[in-house]
């Protein structure tokens, strides 16, 4: 089995690997542990939130630590899915879907699968399926709604202003903390009188608040990062993870963000 940690390599992401490694050796599973921390691999998988954990290709679970037991679960499922026998055919001879006993199609539809079953129950699931997924759209969107209202009226700012975002979780390591330090440097430094009169707006906003959740959506994030928002405009600064130990480096890239959105 291959598995795959996304993440900066912070603590959490570390947790989350050993206790992959603790469940694939409590299960007696040999897996091909990968750590992936390029941005760009992990925007390409998908993942919004990190730690991020993947099984054979398929994230599985993202922006939290699993504990042995839920990774366990997991790998259980994955291997469960991937040698599924054929129920019909009396003895597991073949993991191929369409080589059960089902003497036409017309029986495997009318069966609700070719090994037997009710359609009527598949369809009765199917609506309940239908009904959960409507209602967990209009809680979103009710939440969502609610959120925007409190971040919109907690504080005013201009229509001019630059917003800086520093977007962080609950647990934060210390190159988060660095992180945060060096933007909010590199702003009060270079662009103090703008800072003065409004016109730069620094905030930093904990996302694994439920009432902070839509600034993901908002901005596609995948990671802890930081943003600037001018208006209907805004750029992510994500390669802040590579230069978070080029001090120098970090505060430049941070202040030619800022002059252009200023400008």
């Amino acid at each position: 089995m291959k598995m795959q940690i996304y993440g900066s390599g912070c603590d959490k992401c570390r947790k989350l690997a050993a206790n992959a490694e603790t469940a694939a050796r409590e299960l007696g599973i040999e897996i091909e542990l990968e750590k992936v921390s390029d941005i760009n691999a992990i925007t390409d998988a998908g993942v919004m939130m990190t730690p991020a954990l993947a099984i054979n290709g398929k994230v599985v679970s993202s922006g939290k630590v699993l504990s042995p037991e839920e990774i366990g679960k997991r790998l259980t499922a994955a291997m469960t899915g991937a040698n599924t026998p054929c129920c019909c055919a009396g003895s597991p001879e073949t993991t191929a879907p369409d080589a059960c006993c089902c003497s036409s199609a017309e029986e495997k539809s009318a069966s609700g699968s070719c090994c037997g079953g009710s359609g009527v129950s598949r369809k009765i699931l199917t609506v309940l399926l239908l009904a959960l997924i409507l209602f967990s759209i209009a809680a979103m969107v009710v939440r969502e709604l609610n959120s925007r209202y409190e971040d919109t009226t907690a504080v005013s700012v201009p229509a001019d202003a630059v917003v800086v975002y520093y977007f962080h979780g609950t647990q934060r390591c210390m190159t988060c903390n660095r992180i945060e330090e060096l933007t909010k440097q590199a702003v009060q430094e270079s662009f103090a009188d703008q800072l003065a009169d409004g016109k730069i707006v620094f905030r930093s906003v904990n996302v694994d608040d439920p009432a902070k959740e839509h600034y993901i959506r908002d901005f596609q994030l995948s990671t802890r990062t930081v943003v600037m928002q001018k208006g209907d405009r805004y750029e992510k600064f994500d390669q802040i993870w590579n230069l978070v130990r080029e001090p120098e480096q970090f505060m430049q890239y941070i202040g030619n963000g800022l002059e252009r959105m200023l400008k």
